[in-house]
């Protein structure tokens, strides 16, 4: 039987890979799983799912991935989400009064406060770069 913590690391694993998933451009391809799918998901887990320890590990890990390319893409509504997030989510897990809750609670509330979605994440800004310089040497 897995943990509970192996569980959430695999959880947090997967909601990773998806919010790069819906941030994926290739030209001349469609991403079937592109942004349209990925706001679609936010919206649908913020509107049906409780605020509990799986939810907001999954949420956490999505906004890391995908937090620039939905703020890039949905701007002012992209916004008014986080809205929902911090005024909403955020409190009914603060009300659990979990203690493991508490670090993935902080971080979520710190991407807002600090705006960190207006940052582009380090790795894409760096695996443009390293794609660039590669393609400059053929």
């Amino acid at each position: 039987m897995e943990s509970t913590k192996h569980y959430l690391e695999r959880l947090e694993s997967f909601m990773m890979v998806y919010g790069a998933l819906v941030q994926t451009e290739i030209p001349n391809v469609q991403n079937l799983h592109g942004m349209q799918e990925g706001w679609a998901w936010l919206a649908r887990f913020l509107n049906a799912l409780p605020a509990k320890q799986y939810t907001v590990v999954s949420l956490n890990a999505f906004l890391q991935m995908a937090r620039f390319a939905l703020f890039r893409k949905y701007k002012s509504q992209f916004l008014k989400m986080l809205k929902v997030i911090s005024e909403n989510f955020l409190v009914q897990l603060k009300s659990l009064q979990v203690p493991e809750l508490t670090k993935t609670v902080v971080e979520i509330q710190t991407y807002i406060e600090d705006k960190k979605f207006l940052q582009e994440p380090e790795r894409k800004s760096l695996l443009s770069n390293l794609l660039l310089n590669a393609s400059l040497h053929y």
